[in-house]
């Protein structure tokens, strides 16, 4: 590698600069200012000391609100990864129209929290779901506090398995498959190859998945609040959303930032203590393996059939989880088309009487159009306004992360190792925890309520993770093109935008794909940061829509069905666009979701 010029460290100091300040003002200033103001009085600014933190320990609604994040954690994790393995398991097989079903598959995954949550609390309405149009008679299931958990961890192993599914699939695709032909020909049967071939293949990958995910779980915020608000009488409520409410509904910043403190801290004790057991199992293994006995592999004959099985299995399973995902969206699809009022009609899977009339009503309501109205959103607005963010926001990602990718791949040395820890650790920093100081910044910057306050604060979500995603790409790619426009005379702009940037192609697609899809369906700083309706981006805006009484009141479940589903058509094309990219992205290492 040729050596670092002076000139050439300062441009890469030059490239750093804005991500540096992004990182500063957006991330590890609010991070601090939120640590500071949990010593402080939420209303006054008065330091406390430790008077918010004994309160904690006080608080008689805390022992429920960890267990409920711990249910909310594990319970988030174990029945998506089991699906999504299934998932990984049976595309990875396939031959044919592996696209389509990972298409279909994939689809929830893009659906934004307000619009999936909204869907399934049509789905599961107890007088127009799915449960009435079965002929059961069942009260509102996220008003019983016996089945609501139950209810709330299906909902969400249905929109995160495909998380699962990318790294996996990745996972499996690494695994060489002569080991599975070296197995096949001792005799292994499919138990025997999965336990002692596959598992361990993907075992890295389970590790790093399982655990960003219990992290990103455990804080989540958007599942609860949308659908319980944290009841039913507090059945549902976790650290996120009692940090929230403690926020803005009860105006006292100063313990919902001690809340997001400890949830920070209890997380942490967690992840340390599962990872010290883990190592003990791991040594007591490695002790007791030279006793146990050898894994042999009993010959077996007549396997043309199996494999001949093995080939409609994986088709079969991809089918399944297909349906599985969008079986929700088929019957919100088929109520656009039901001309039943709701109410105490009967309703039934398959509309009795079809109708074009909903879509009609919905796409000439006011509530799209009419920007002079304030008891309702310009919802075509708000769509624009999402594109407008979302086009911001990844703009702004890919530049900064680009630059700093680079500069940190060919800086080397301590600098180069420390920045990228520290971004490695402020990708572990879930949103909640960011919220309530990001406010707090934006409001003394003059930007809170703003379209570009926005998208700053929603970049820096997608800047460690992205930065790191670049500088893996450039630290591997060869370096022998650089040098030589190095000797023609080319500097480190030149060699970056003429060299290297046509290079990392692939990597600026996929990066593009994550940032797009993710900027579109976020929901909690859009609603946090944005109070006006005619500003807030399409999520946030329908949600408050959709919540309204006047909306229940005057809107008949088909017409409820095709607002839904505009933003799931949007999420559609979108992965139809960007599915092979946001796959690479997740198989690059973006596992922050």
């Amino acid at each position: 590698m040729r050596l670092l010029r002076r000139t050439d460290a300062v441009a890469y100091g030059i490239f750093l600069l804005p991500l540096l300040v992004m990182v500063i003002v957006f991330l590890a200033y609010p991070l601090v200012l939120s640590v500071v103001t949990s010593f402080q009085s939420g209303n006054t600014g008065t330091w406390l000391g430790l008077a918010n933190y004994e309160r904690f320990f006080a608080d008689p609604a805390i022992g429920q609100t960890i267990r409920n994040s711990f249910i909310r954690g594990v319970g988030g994790v174990i029945p998506s990864y089991l699906l999504g393995l299934c998932a990984a398991l049976a595309l990875h097989r396939l031959t044919r129209g592996r696209t389509v079903l990972r298409l279909l598959v994939l689809v929830p995954f893009v659906i934004s929290a307000p619009v999936g949550l909204g869907m399934w609390k049509l789905l599961l309405d107890p007088y127009t779901g799915v449960p009435a149009a079965l002929g059961f008679h069942i009260d509102n299931v996220f008003a019983d506090a016996d089945i609501v958990w139950w209810v709330l961890l299906g909902i969400n192993a249905w929109g995160s398995f495909q998380f699962y599914t990318m790294l996996l699939l990745a996972g499996l695709t690494s695994i060489p498959e002569e080991r599975y032909e070296a197995a096949r020909v001792d005799g292994a049967g499919v138990w025997q190859r999965f336990v002692h071939i596959t598992i361990p293949g993907i075992s890295a990958v389970t590790v790093a998945a399982c655990g960003l995910h219990f992290i990103n779980s455990f804080q989540e915020f958007n599942l609860v609040y949308i659908l319980t608000g944290g009841g039913p009488l507090g059945a549902t409520q976790t650290l996120a959303t009692y940090s929230y409410l403690k926020a803005f509904s009860d105006y006292d910043l100063g313990y919902a930032t001690t809340l997001t403190t400890m949830s920070l801290v209890i997380m942490a004790v967690a992840i340390i203590v599962v990872l010290l057991l883990g190592l003990l199992l791991w040594r007591l293994h490695r002790q007791l393996k030279p006793h146990l006995p050898e894994w042999r592999l009993p010959r077996r004959r007549g396997s043309h059939g199996r494999r001949a099985a093995s080939a409609v299995g994986p088709t079969a399973g991809a089918i399944a989880v297909a349906i599985l995902s969008m079986a929700p969206i088929l019957f919100v699809l088929s109520r656009s088309f039901d001309a039943t009022p709701g109410g105490a009609e009967a309703v039934s899977i398959i509309p009795r009487e079809w109708t074009l009339q909903n879509f009609g009503t919905v796409l000439s309501s006011p509530a799209l159009w009419d920007t002079n109205s304030i008891a309702v959103p310009p919802l075509a607005y708000n769509f624009l306004n999402s594109i407008v963010v979302t086009f911001g926001v990844t703009v702004l990602v890919i530049l900064l992360c680009l630059l700093g990718g680079y500069a940190l791949s060919r800086l080397g040395g301590r600098m180069s190792r420390v920045l990228t820890a520290v971004l490695v650790f402020f990708q572990l920093v879930p949103v909640i925890v960011l919220v309530f100081p990001l406010y707090e910044v934006l409001s003394a910057l003059g930007l809170l309520g703003s379209q570009f306050g926005l998208i700053l604060a929603t970049s820096v979500l997608f800047l460690p993770m992205g930065t790191l995603f670049f500088r893996v790409f450039f630290a591997s790619s060869p370096i022998e093109l650089e040098e030589a426009a190095a000797l023609d005379g080319a500097g480190p702009v030149r060699i970056l935008m003429q060299v290297v940037r046509p290079l990392a192609r692939p990597v600026i697609g996929a990066m593009t794909a994550y940032t797009l899809i993710n900027t579109w369906n976020e929901y909690l700083l859009a609603t946090t940061l944005i109070s006006d309706s005619s500003t807030r981006t399409f999520p946030a805006a329908l949600s408050q829509y959709m919540s309204s009484y006047n909306f229940a009141a005057t809107t008949t479940p088909g017409q409820q069905a095709v607002y839904l589903l505009i933003p799931i058509a949007a999420a559609i094309i979108l992965l139809s666009l960007t599915q092979r990219q946001l796959a690479a992205a997740y198989e690059g290492g973006a596992v922050k979701g």
